[in-house]
């Protein structure tokens, strides 16, 4: 038996297009719904898509509770990996709601209530800056998952990247048995009292991630409390499942584990960041891209940003050495920009890796970039990953 707790929410994304009802909570139940036997879903739902959810809830054979709220909230991306914004405003007043269910539970923080629970084994995901004891929520064994960033906000040690420090801290503040630190396309870092394991990230073609955290999450709560796995071992099934759900969308679980190979992670990744930069637009992009790459934790060169405008010789001279230094080209090829394609043949005959991020191109006009083995993709969530693998 597992209780989830959780939001509903509609998700849209523009680039590729993507409309569907989810959310945190959603999304674990219908992941786990061939996993877990007996769950009761606990979340919020305006009334306009209560039915959908409703016919959902019985279609997988699971009991719920639906608060009701004024409007369905709907989270809108322009691409997977961009900041999404909520309609409505998610400053709304946010309702408490006591639960009288006990036992296990899977809890996704949420922007529109607080659910305080109390149970044996808690697995919980903040997502919304609260913490657990905020909620007003106690366990007898709790795990909290986290991204870098959240951990760095509830450690209050944003001036360290030592994910260890922060675990530790965390532990004791949180009065936690496990904190399990996810590092992006780096793994996980899973710790406990007196140690400590580095979880790989496992290697897909494609990479779909908006909801993988929510897949990380089920899957651990699913392996550690219910079946009482180890926490690294719960954690290393997560990342698994989480990089099968990144590759084919699927939204069901199968018992299978999936069969990949885990990536070893080799440290800051120097990047040279390829690409015209002659308009608004494609200026756009070289700085949405440039600021993915930095959050995924690599060292970006580009020469709009470090080197300039202009055509001096002195600066050309700059690029060349920024393509000598990296260890990875990122181009992005939109039209057929001559200066992007030297970059990209300098770069492959001092046998760098090239990721391509192709928009606007035939394959024809690709034929050698494909020849020569660059990893060609025409997604952007993709190209971010490969490149920081």
């Amino acid at each position: 038996m597992l209780n989830i707790v959780g939001g509903c929410y509609i998700e849209n994304c523009r680039e590729p297009y993507f409309h569907e009802l989810y959310g945190s909570g959603l999304r674990a139940v219908f992941a786990l719904s061939e996993l877990v036997k007996g769950m009761h879903f606990l979340t919020c739902c305006g009334a306009d898509y209560q039915p959908s959810l409703q016919s959902i809830c019985e279609t997988l054979n699971l009991t719920s509770q639906v608060h009701q709220i004024n409007e369905t909230i709907a989270f809108n991306y322009d691409h997977p990996l961009s900041r999404p914004f909520a309609y409505p405003d998610l400053e709304m007043s946010m309702q408490v709601y006591l639960v009288k269910e006990k036992g296990n539970f899977l809890y996704y923080g949420m922007n529109e209530a607080t659910f305080q629970v109390h149970g044996d084994y808690i697995v919980y995901d903040p997502q919304n800056w609260k913490n657990f004891a905020g909620t007003g929520s106690t366990a007898n064994h709790l795990a909290i998952i986290l991204n870098k960033k959240e951990a760095s906000y509830f450690s209050e040690e944003a001036h360290t990247d030592d994910l260890l420090e922060m675990g530790k801290l965390l532990l004791n503040k949180e009065n936690a048995e496990v904190i399990v630190i996810k590092n992006g396309s780096n793994g996980a870092l899973v710790v406990e009292h007196g140690k400590a394991t580095n979880i790989p990230v496992y290697e897909t073609s494609s990479v779909w991630p908006i909801g993988s955290g929510d897949i990380f999450s089920a899957v651990f709560a699913w392996r550690w409390a219910v079946e009482k796995d180890s926490p690294a071992a719960a954690a290393d099934w997560a990342s698994r499942y989480t990089a099968f759900y990144c590759q084919t969308k699927s939204s069901i679980l199968s018992k299978q584990i999936p069969d990949l190979n885990p990536l070893e992670h080799h440290g800051t990744k120097k990047i040279y960041l390829a690409g015209p930069f002659f308009s608004i637009g494609e200026r756009w992009v070289v700085n949405e891209v440039r600021r993915l790459l930095l959050d995924f934790g690599n060292d970006v060169f580009s020469p709009l940003h470090d080197v300039g405008l202009g055509i001096d010789k002195s600066m050309v001279e700059q690029d060349i050495e920024g393509i000598k230094q990296a260890d990875v080209l990122f181009a992005i090829v939109h039209g057929l920009d001559a200066g992007t394609f030297f970059e990209i043949g300098y770069a492959k005959s001092l046998g760098k890796k090239v990721v391509v991020f192709a928009e606007s191109v035939s394959m024809e006009d690709m034929a050698m970039l494909s020849g020569t083995d660059c990893e060609i993709t025409t997604d952007l969530s993709t190209a971010i990953y490969k490149a920081s693998w």
